[in-house]
């Protein structure tokens, strides 16, 4: 399967990644207890136009950011936890 993206460069994805990509990203799903986050204007609204265009029934943009952001803290959690040793506070992800 390809495509192309806005640079005009073909882009090749296979069956398996786009599987891959839709049960890490693309389940429904409860975000739980909620606080607000300021993130830029131009996101959000590219966020309402792209989701809906998902087709999964049940996907909120809250729980497609909550579990790109999850994923990107676990896959990143040693260079973040390095990181953040350097820092007056002790936490760990």
């Amino acid at each position: 399967m390809s495509d192309k993206n806005k640079n005009n460069d073909t882009v090749s994805v296979t069956p398996e990644q786009i599987a891959a990509y839709r049960s890490l990203y693309l389940e429904p799903g409860e975000v739980g207890a909620r606080k607000g986050i300021f993130v830029p204007r131009e996101l959000v609204d590219r966020l309402k136009k792209s989701v809906p265009l998902l087709d999964v029934e049940g996907l909120t943009i809250g729980v497609y950011v909550t579990r790109i952001l999850l994923d990107h803290l676990k896959g990143n959690a040693d260079i973040l936890n390095l990181l953040m040793e350097k820092g007056k506070k002790k936490t760990k992800l």
